[in-house]
């Protein structure tokens, strides 16, 4: 794909991926070192420990983003949807392998770019290199706020709270009971029976890869710190 379509299509993500701030010359180079990747429901963006040359940003679709135990266990620690970032921690750190690995959950294509070359264009423009900065704090805060949640909250309590926030979105995600497990730290049972409880009792709708919040306010009763 040619530069200009690559640069226009990234263009259409001005808010999250500001390249129109750059200087012409940046959004040429910026624009060169991308790459648009498209990935199949189920395929893997890259493992946990593979080494990291490139970051990504969702241009449509959704990405999980798993840590695995030596067991095979999984834990969802973030969900990636269009225009968000993952792998951006390689910006920072060279030649620290991913701590992660990234899945797209379903069809998805990414804006896949290239360290060195994004690295030399934020280090000449500090407006750039200052929302770089903003969006990995937010990254940060969002995963200090989910340490909390698994050393205080138990897992009644960490589901509800997770469909209260996933609701919030305002768009349906495509998650499984195995990804809403992996999300709280739980088992597939566990979560299955907290689910049928919590549709009994009329505070959600249980849909196909899908669960939609019928009463917020009963579901964050079930919250208990």
């Amino acid at each position: 794909m040619k530069v200009e379509e690559l640069r226009k299509m990234a263009g259409t993500l001005a808010d999250v991926l500001p390249i129109e701030i750059l200087p012409e010359v940046d959004r040429r180079e910026l624009a060169s070192h991308m790459t648009l990747r498209k990935f199949k429901q189920d395929e893997v963006v890259y493992h946990q420990g593979d080494p990291a040359a490139h970051w990504f940003v969702v241009f449509e679709g959704l990405v999980k983003v798993l840590l695995l135990d030596e067991n095979g266990r999984e834990l969802l620690i973030s969900l990636h949807s269009r225009g968000e970032f993952f792998g951006e921690l390689v910006i920072f750190e060279d030649k620290v392998p991913r701590d992660g690995t990234a899945v797209c959950v379903i069809p998805t294509s990414v804006f896949q770019i290239d360290r060195d070359g994004s690295l030399a264009v934020l280090k000449r423009n500090e407006e750039a290199r200052a929302h770089m900065f903003e969006r990995l704090s937010r990254s940060i805060r969002k995963l200090e706020g989910q340490v909390e949640d698994f050393a205080f909250l138990d897992v009644t309590s960490r589901l509800a709270k997770y469909l209260v926030e996933v609701a919030r979105l305002g768009r349906p995600l495509p998650l499984t009971q195995d990804d809403l497990a992996a999300a709280v730290g739980s088992t597939r049972m566990t979560v299955n029976k907290l689910l049928a409880d919590f549709e009994r009792r009329g505070l959600i709708d249980v849909e196909r890869r899908n669960v939609r919040v019928l009463d917020e306010t009963s579901l964050l009763r079930e919250i208990r710190v």
